[in-house]
């Protein structure tokens, strides 16, 4: 198969030949649709990362979209974190139970390009918060990556009326333009000023 390659930390990938991964019990093989570069892929490939130097070479990329067995699927690996590679590659390796399946019809490059933030906003408004349309919706941090694509996925799933929650006044703008018929400000002063809870 064809992947990225990082043979050297701090320089591009090249395109190189690799044999195709074969999966250990509960991990599967998936056929990449799209693999997009993060800020994670970026640190770990300038061999600066908090996580060390990764075992040379490698094949870059810590998420992406692909199928297994027909199915859509949303996936991460531990490339440049820990050995292995990564999604940069025709096939790539995901734990079984890592894998998130997607709704059918979902553009692949639209699901990478919005990433872990937006699989996170999903899953905790349809897997914890089962969230069903004609419902409301309070979105706390919706100033920041997950709440903004939550305010939009709770739109896009029907709810009926998304309030967003932020600290900052640019956060409330933030939030107000993904699509919350409703902004709260949060702050840590109480009513007459004095601080505290």
């Amino acid at each position: 198969m064809r992947a990225a390659l990082i043979e050297t930390c701090g320089r591009p990938p090249v395109l190189a030949g690799r044999p195709d991964p074969a999966p250990d019990p509960g991990w599967e093989q998936v056929r990449v649709l799209a693999a997009p570069i993060t800020p994670l892929d970026l640190l770990c490939a300038s061999g600066t990362s908090y996580f060390g130097a990764p075992a040379l070479p490698y094949v870059p990329g810590v998420q992406g979209v692909g199928t297994v067995g027909g199915r859509l699927v949303w996936f991460p690996t531990p490339a440049g974190m820990a050995p292995g590679d990564g999604s940069m590659a025709e096939l790539a390796l995901a734990r079984a139970e890592d894998l998130v399946e997607l709704p059918a019809g979902a553009d692949p490059v639209a699901v990478a390009a919005l990433g872990l933030s937006a699989v996170a906003a999903y899953l905790a408004l349809t897997w914890r918060g089962e969230l069903a349309a004609g419902e409301q919706v309070l979105v706390l941090g919706a100033g920041g990556v997950v709440g903004q694509a939550a305010v939009q996925l709770a739109r896009i799933a029907g709810a009926r009326r998304v309030v967003a929650a932020a600290r900052s006044a640019a956060g409330l703008a933030r939030a107000k333009e993904a699509g919350a018929d409703a902004v709260v400000a949060l702050d840590t002063l109480d009513p007459d000023g004095a601080g505290g809870w």
